[in-house]
């Protein structure tokens, strides 16, 4: 797109909040908001292990160590998706770009349904509270933003939305 002809100052400045829902933008933005996301989870829950108390009940010091490790493992796997997630942005190979998106709409599609089965059975390990309710939720939701670009949107896509034509 020719943002020369767009209509606003394209000096310095920003575009406007509508250019990152054009269609060959959404694949950037999505990528952008999980990939700062996964820092900031990755970060805060790589420092801060008895974050994972918002999500786990642990009842004993033995389970409060066991989760603080597994937190610890899983946070640094969610700093080091981050970084791949803000690299793949940058990707103009469209089958590169198309094999990262069906990879986390399986995972996310499977974590979503791990959650949800868990929840469901009730054993009082994970729990049901507002931050265990919006992590349904945020599974849902990259599941259906990833599973948008796998399956509705043309090669097109996938080839150039890593690209800034400004």
């Amino acid at each position: 797109m020719n943002f020369k002809n767009a209509g606003y100052n394209t000096r310095g400045a920003s575009p406007p909040l509508s250019y990152y829902f054009l269609p060959r933008q959404r694949l950037n933005t999505l990528l952008f908001v999980h990939s700062v996301s996964s820092f900031i989870i990755g970060g805060v829950g790589y420092l801060n292990p008895a974050a994972a108390m918002l999500f786990f009940t642990m009842e004993s010091d033995r389970e409060i160590g066991v989760g603080r490790i597994l937190t610890r493992l899983l946070c640094s796997l969610i700093f080091a998706q981050g970084i791949m997630i803000w690299r793949a942005r940058k990707i103009n190979d469209g089958e590169v770009k198309r094999a990262f998106i069906l990879a986390y709409f399986v995972c996310f599609s499977f974590s979503t349904v791990a959650v949800v089965m868990e929840h469901l059975s009730n054993q009082g390990i994970v729990d049901g509270k507002f931050f265990g309710v919006m992590k349904i939720f945020v599974m849902m939701a990259l599941t259906a933003g990833y599973g948008w670009f796998t399956f509705f949107q043309p090669p097109l896509v996938y080839s150039l939305s890593g690209q800034r034509a400004y």
